[in-house]
């Protein structure tokens, strides 16, 4: 019996490509850079959290003094804006009411920095569904270490074999896994493709709503 979902944010919940987009040339534009991203060029660096999506954009390591730079002007541009693009994708809103009248607990575990996450769901009107939000910088490691997820099935009062990991990136996948989720489900209108070597592991997502049927 499935008890529980834990949600991955962007990609997965929220078309956030956008927004990341437009924060990432603003963080650059205020840092002296001259390089711009289009979306095309900013959808493979999600994922991965803030400080690794600086590192990939410059090309250098992640402790780099420009690195660190960027990655902290990125992250205090996206709190001012982080939802002024984006948006839920199609039937997630609905789903995830009809999984908490059935009495499902929901959660998100997400690489987005806490301080806009924070801003994101309640601008979305996701706060009242949720059970639970972390980031890495709640003091968790990041996906694809289980420890969020684990600690969501706390605060749910869950096991993770009652509860299902959903996600669109390879971290998402691997996460669910570590954690030994009952199933790991891949939403197919992320930013990423299936990873190859776990292709029989997931299960793929083409419509949000093909959640209420997973068991």
């Amino acid at each position: 019996m499935i008890k529980a979902f834990i949600f991955d944010l962007d990609g997965t919940l929220v078309h956030a490509l956008p927004d990341i987009q437009a924060n990432i040339n603003q963080a650059l534009e205020n840092l002296g850079h001259k390089m711009r991203l289009s979306l095309e060029e900013t959808q493979p660096h999600v994922g991965g959290g803030a400080h690794k999506l600086a590192s990939n954009v410059l090309g250098l390591p992640m402790d780099d003094e420009r690195v660190m730079a960027l990655y902290h002007e990125f992250a205090d541009v996206y709190e001012k804006n982080p939802a002024s693009h984006g948006y839920p994708f199609p039937q997630v809103m609905d789903t995830l009411k009809k999984l908490q009248q059935r009495g499902i607990k929901l959660s998100v575990v997400t690489a987005k920095p806490a301080k806009a996450r924070l801003k994101v769901l309640t601008m979305m009107g996701f706060d009242p569904l949720l059970v639970a939000a972390l980031s890495p910088e709640d003091g968790y490691n990041k996906k694809p270490a289980p420890d969020m997820l684990i600690e969501c099935c706390q605060r749910m009062g869950v096991d993770p074999s009652e509860t299902w990991m959903v996600g669109d990136t390879l971290f998402d996948v691997e996460a669910g896994l570590n954690a030994k989720c009952a199933g790991v489900g891949f939403t197919m209108h992320g930013y990423q493709d299936v990873p190859e070597k776990y292709k029989d592991q997931v299960t793929e997502i083409h419509n949000f709503s093909e959640i209420l049927n997973l068991r």
